[in-house]
Formats: C-alpha cells, sequence, structure tokens
C-alpha cells in the first residue's frame, strides 16, 4: 500500500488533470477525535468546459480566491484564510506546487503539495482548494473559478492591481512577527 503522501501527490501531478478538492463533510462521528474532513478528489481534463465568471449581482454568491504555499501551517495562515473568507460566501485557495516554490523561494516546502492541500481544505473556511503551478497563470484562475475578489498579503501590494478589470483586488496586512521562513530558521537553529 503506497505512503497517503505519495498516494496524494500522484494523484495531483497529473499533466491532463486540474486537482481541485472539494470538502463533503465537516464532522464523521459525535466524538471529539471523529471531528473531520472527508476530502474529495474531482479530477478534471484541461480541456473541461468551466463556468464563465459570475456577476456580482445581489444575491449572486460572492466567490473569494486567495493563494500561498501553506507550508508548516502556522496561525497567520489561519488568519488570511479566515479574514478573506469574511469577504465573501465562498473561499477558493490556491495552494503553491512543489516546483512553484522552489522557483519562487528556493527552496522546496518541508510539507508536499499533497499534504498541504489536505491541511488547507480541512480548515472549516475553505471551500474548494487547487494546485497554483504559475504565478503568470492568476488570470486564469480567478477567471476559472468565477472569483470576484482575490485576496493577498500586503507583502504583494500592487503586484495584482492588473486584475481589478475581472475583479476586487485586496491587501491584507500580514500577521506581525510570525512567518513561515522564520519557524524554518528557528526550528533548524534548535536540532
Amino acid at each position: 500500500m503506497p505512503e497517503p503522501t505519495a498516494e496524494l501527490d500522484a494523484r495531483f501531478s497529473s499533466p491532463t488533470a486540474s486537482p481541485r478538492i472539494r470538502c463533503s463533510a465537516r464532522r464523521r462521528s459525535s466524538s471529539a477525535a471523529g471531528f473531520g474532513v472527508t476530502i474529495t478528489a474531482v479530477l478534471m481534463a484541461a480541456d473541461c468546459p468551466l463556468p464563465e465568471r459570475g456577476c456580482q449581482n445581489a444575491g449572486m454568491p460572492r466567490t473569494v480566491i486567495t493563494f500561498g504555499t501553506f507550508d508548516v501551517f502556522h496561525v497567520g495562515h489561519l488568519r488570511v484564510i479566515e479574514r478573506a473568507a469574511a469577504l465573501g460566501d465562498r473561499l477558493v485557495v490556491g495552494v503553491s506546487a512543489d516546483g512553484l516554490n522552489l522557483r519562487k523561494k528556493g527552496r522546496e516546502p518541508v510539507f508536499s503539495q499533497g499534504e498541504r492541500l489536505a491541511i488547507v481544505a480541512a480548515l472549516k473556511p475553505v471551500h474548494e482548494v487547487f494546485i497554483e503551478e504559475s504565478l503568470e497563470l492568476k488570470r486564469h484562475y480567478i477567471t476559472e473559478y468565477a472569483a470576484d475578489v482575490l485576496v493577498m498579503g500586503d507583502d504583494w501590494a500592487g503586484r495584482f492591481d492588473e486584475f481589478e478589470d475581472v475583479c476586487e483586488v485586496v491587501y491584507l496586512p500580514r500577521t506581525p512577527a510570525i512567518s513561515t521562513t522564520a519557524l524554518i530558521e528557528k526550528i533548524s537553529a534548535t536540532g
């Protein structure tokens, strides 16, 4: 039997499919240890038609999209997801692919993309997660998921203003005094 992370990574590395995870259950049993999320992977062929960007009419659900690596998950990650979710009715999260993280930050993530997808998908405010393969595909992801709002950390302020023609762009302040890089350095120094 393959390791669970190997199975997740294999499922989300198909060159002909776009991985999506939808949370289908929030509670599996009544015991305290039984809380969890059932994750359903839906692999869609690259040529599968997707809905057009939704209208921002009154009564229409408002979709928010955000992106991140979400490695060594910490309270700063949780806060940005909670604040992003508060801006709409549906939160979609793009989790950076391992290769994107290597190109962007010069290091591989501690947790694999399959593990990071599972962690983010398990969060109550998150409705759907997917793999973000490239920073240059932001416009594609915004339209593919019919996002009305793009939320990014203020460390990216101004970088995504070009998408204001397809959605509202919001930059949220980072949680002070916490970062994944600092956590990794602190753990490395003590070990």
